[in-house]
C-alpha cells in the first residue's frame, strides 16, 4: 500500500493537474500549472550545488562532485515533462539524489522542448550529449544512461542511436515510467484511466500532437517500443500500477527479452507517474535505491555515499517494488 505521504500527493495531482487536462489546453497553460507545483513541491529545499557547463551547443549542468566521474564513474539523466517542459529544480533535486545513490557524476541536459522545437529536436539534441559524454571517455569508467517519462523515451531512442552510430554503450540503463508507445495501443491507456492520478485520455492525445503532430507516431525514433533491441545493454523499468503508461514498460521488457536483452520491470502499487522526482513521499528514496543498486549491479563500482536515496539512507533493498506479475499484464 502507499504512504499516506503518497496518497496525499495523489489527491494533490488529481486537483492541480489531471482534472485540468481538456481538449483546449495549450503547453503555456501546461507549463504554468507545472511551475506553481515545483514551487509548492521544493518550497524551502536547501541550495545545491550545481556546475553549468555547455554541450553539443545546448546547455546542461553537473551534479556531483568532479572526482566521481573518476571514482563512481558518470550517469547521463535525461528528464521528463511530456517533450514541452522542464522542472530545473525538481530534475535538480533528483539529479543530486542520483548521484548521491550511486556515487556517480550526474550530467542534466537542457535539450530543447515542443512545441517551439517539434521532433527530432530532443533527440538530437540528447544524443549530442551522449556523444560528447563518449568524446571524453566515459565509456571507459563507469557509464549509465536513466531518464523518466519522455525522458525515459529518449533514454531508449539514444540507445538505440548510439548502438546504430558504432558508439560504445553504457554498462546499463534505467527508464522511470517510459513512454514507449507514443501510439497508445497499450490496454493500460484504457483500464487505468480512471485511476492514473496526474494523466487522462486528453492528455495522451494532447502531449504527443505537441512534439509530433507531422511524423508517424509508430516511427521507433518516437515509438521505440517498435524499434530493433538487440544488442542494448542491461536495462531497468520501473512503473506504477495505476497509472496509464504501465503497459509501455510491460511491453518494453517484453521486446527487449525476446532480442537477449537482460531487463527488469519492477512495479510500484498506486504511486503517482515518476514517484522518484517526489522527494517528500517515502517511496521516492526506495525507488532511486534501486536504481543504485541495479546500476551497481552492473558497474561493479565503489559503494553507494550515503545520503538521500543512497542504501544508507533508505534503509533496505527488500521488496522496493514489486517484479511484474500476469495480474499487473491483466490490470487487475
Amino acid at each position: 500500500m502507499p504512504s499516506i505521504r503518497a496518497k496525499f500527493v495523489n489527491r494533490l495531482l488529481r486537483m492541480t493537474v489531471r482534472r485540468h487536462w481538456r481538449p483546449d489546453t495549450d503547453v503555456p497553460e501546461v507549463r504554468r500549472r507545472s511551475a506553481r507545483i515545483e514551487r509548492l513541491l521544493e518550497r524551502g529545499a536547501p541550495s545545491i550545488p550545481i556546475e553549468p557547463v555547455t554541450v553539443g551547443g545546448r546547455p546542461a549542468h553537473w551534479y556531483g562532485a568532479p572526482e566521481l566521474a573518476v571514482t563512481g564513474g558518470t550517469l547521463l539523466y535525461l528528464h521528463g515533462g511530456a517533450f514541452c517542459l522542464h522542472l530545473p529544480q525538481v530534475y535538480g533535486r533528483l539529479a543530486n539524489s542520483l548521484s548521491a545513490a550511486t556515487g556517480m557524476r550526474v550530467l542534466l541536459p537542457d535539450y530543447r522542448l515542443a512545441p517551439e522545437h517539434r521532433f527530432p529536436a530532443a533527440i538530437e539534441d540528447c544524443f549530442a550529449a551522449y556523444r560528447w559524454l563518449v568524446d571524453r571517455g566515459v565509456a571507459s569508467r563507469g557509464f549509465a544512461v536513466a531518464g523518466d517519462s519522455a525522458g525515459g523515451n529518449l533514454t531508449l531512442v539514444t540507445l538505440m542511436q548510439a548502438r546504430d552510430a558504432g558508439l560504445p554503450l553504457p554498462d546499463c540503463a534505467a527508464a522511470l515510467s517510459p513512454v514507449t508507445d507514443a501510439t497508445m495501443s497499450g490496454a493500460s491507456t484504457t483500464y487505468n484511466e480512471p485511476a492514473d492520478p496526474m494523466f487522462s485520455g486528453q492528455a495522451m492525445e494532447l502531449l504527443p500532437g505537441v512534439y509530433c503532430p507531422d511524423a508517424d507516431r509508430a516511427d521507433p525514433r518516437i515509438s521505440p517500443l517498435f524499434g530493433d533491441w538487440r544488442g542494448l545493454p542491461p536495462l531497468l523499468f520501473h512503473a506504477c500500477s495505476t497509472e496509464m503508461l504501465l503497459d509501455d514498460s510491460v511491453r518494453a521488457q517484453d521486446r527487449a527479452r525476446a532480442a537477449g536483452v537482460a531487463a527488469e520491470l519492477r512495479v510500484w502499487r498506486e504511486l503517482p507517474h515518476v514517484f522518484h522526482a517526489f522527494h517528500v513521499i517515502p517511496e521516492s528514496r526506495e525507488g532511486i535505491g534501486d536504481v543504485a543498486r541495479f546500476v551497481h549491479a552492473h558497474t561493479a563500482r565503489r559503494p553507494a555515499l550515503a545520503g538521500p536515496g543512497s542504501p544508507a539512507a533508505a534503509g533496505t533493498w527488500a521488496e522496493p517494488g514489486r517484479p511484474v506479475s500476469d495480474e499487473t499484464r491483466a490490470g487487475t
